[in-house]
């Protein structure tokens, strides 16, 4: 899903790159002219070293052991970033201590594994648009891809915001799993501050309310 996110990539940084297969897809489809691949952990780096050489192709990508996108040289040359599999927060740190994305105006593909809320919190509120959403169900797992950008337009999000973002324009069949994923965790988040404070905010049950209509 997030491949298919990426458009006319030139230089695409596949961060937390694992084993390497998305950046290989993206050369092969021609989605990217060049790959900068990233990984905090050797093992999973030199797999995706490995299958670029298994493809002959070690000339069209750079494999750098880091944390996130610390220590890449030429960030101009950057067209999208692609942070598929981490949690919301570790994302939310990554694309902070990055600002050569705000500067450049990178695109953005992201595909959070889990805490999509405080992505999408990061992002209204540091100047980012969500440009689309698109629902994924894996293995019965589901996710939001989210595409994004710098635009410098802050945004103080609702609840409903943050958990549902522009995902709220999905219909399929895996939009409905994520909505119900949502309205869990939304329904707990109520009864945890009832628990601790013996009321639940007005903001978190309308978005609870909200998102049982995108059900119906």
């Amino acid at each position: 899903m997030a491949a298919s996110l990426v458009c006319d990539g030139k230089t695409v940084c596949d961060v937390g790159c694992d084993h390497g297969k998305l950046s290989l897809y993206l050369i092969k489809s021609g989605k990217a002219q060049h790959i900068i691949a990233t990984d905090i952990n050797k093992m999973p780096l030199q797999k995706a070293v490995d299958l670029f050489k298994e493809n002959n192709i070690q000339d069209k990508a750079e494999f750098l052991l880091t944390d996130g996108l610390q220590g890449i040289k030429n960030t101009e040359d950057i067209s999208h970033i692609v942070i598929a599999g981490l949690g919301g927060e570790t994302m939310a740190q990554i694309i902070e201590n990055a600002p050569f994305i705000k500067q450049n105006k990178t695109k953005l593909v992201l595909v959070p594994a889990q805490s999509g809320s405080r992505i999408r919190e990061y992002l209204y509120k540091n100047g980012f648009s969500i440009t689309s959403e698109t629902t994924v169900n894996e293995k019965k797992k589901f996710y939001s891809a989210i595409t994004a950008e710098y635009t410098g337009e802050i945004t103080e999000p609702t609840v409903y915001d943050c958990y549902i973002g522009k995902s709220e324009k999905c219909t399929d069949e895996s939009a409905m799993g994520y909505f119900e994923m949502v309205l869990s965790q939304l329904e707990k988040k109520a009864k945890g501050k009832v628990i601790d404070t013996g009321s639940c905010p007005q903001d978190i049950l309308d978005a609870v309310e909200k998102v049982k209509q995108l059900l119906n």
